[in-house]
């Protein structure tokens, strides 16, 4: 068995890549490394996992002539968990409703998590770290909701494998009969994925987003857990499971 991990001037990129490495090592794989200029050399196939960032992964896999699906940020089975109005939208209709006095939670689609941070827009200022992003793009816009603490749920077929704080207080826990329902309820979900969960100040405990596993924040979940959510995404994005 052979995997690869992506490497940065010869580091690993984060930790996602350290702990992909660690638990693909204990899997008995043969792991090895590239840089992401090197993508167009590795020997891929669908028995070889590429852990890396997003870009690079979607990269590999067009490579074996696939294209990965987008996974909605809430989908439709799940919107009744997310507690508030979340809506498609573009950069400049979310930029008009602040400039009318609006305040909206925005964040990139799926497919370009990394083009901003999603952020609360208030006010003009707000919108100012998005200046790079063209009027036209679309976004995904949100009723504004304080969470005080956010979990990720990482589940392997249908199962929770845990659950890992990322952000805010992790003494407030999320209701876990509520994360376990929603579980229930996406029955449509990949094979392996996470979901996000948060905690209100009014101690609500609602969806913030899902997550496609192939390549995911790792919050501390264990090596083996996490190479295996890596490969069974893998494996099912190329039909083999």
């Amino acid at each position: 068995m052979r995997a690869y991990v992506q490497k940065h001037h010869g580091e690993f990129t984060n930790i996602n890549t350290l702990t992909a490495f660690l638990g693909f090592r204990d899997k008995g794989y043969e792991v090895r490394f590239f840089e992401f200029h090197e993508i167009d050399l590795l020997e891929l196939s669908a028995d070889t996992p590429v852990a890396g960032g997003i870009p690079v992964v979607v990269a590999a896999l067009a490579r074996l002539g696939i294209a990965v699906p987008e996974l909605s940020s809430i989908p439709s089975v799940l919107e009744s968990f997310a507690g508030r109005k979340v809506w498609a939208s573009t950069m400049q209709q979310a930029r008009n409703l602040v400039a009318e006095g609006a305040s909206i939670f925005v964040k990139p689609v799926p497919a370009d998590r990394k083009l901003f941070a999603g952020a609360v827009f208030r006010e003009f200022r707000d919108t100012i770290a998005t200046a790079h992003v063209p009027p036209e793009y679309p976004v995904v816009c949100s009723d504004v909701v304080e969470f005080v603490s956010e979990y990720r749920a990482f589940v392997l077929d249908g199962e929770i494998l845990d659950l890992k704080h990322y952000k805010g207080d992790f003494r407030v826990f999320p209701d876990v009969r509520v994360v376990d329902n929603a579980v229930s309820a996406y029955r449509a979900a990949p094979a392996a994925y996470g979901i996000d969960f948060g905690v209100t100040t009014d101690g609500r405990t609602l969806l913030v987003e899902t997550n496609e596993a192939y390549s995911l924040g790792c919050y501390g979940l264990t090596p083996i857990f996490y190479s295996t959510l890596i490969e069974r995404r893998w494996h099912e994005l190329n039909g083999t499971i």
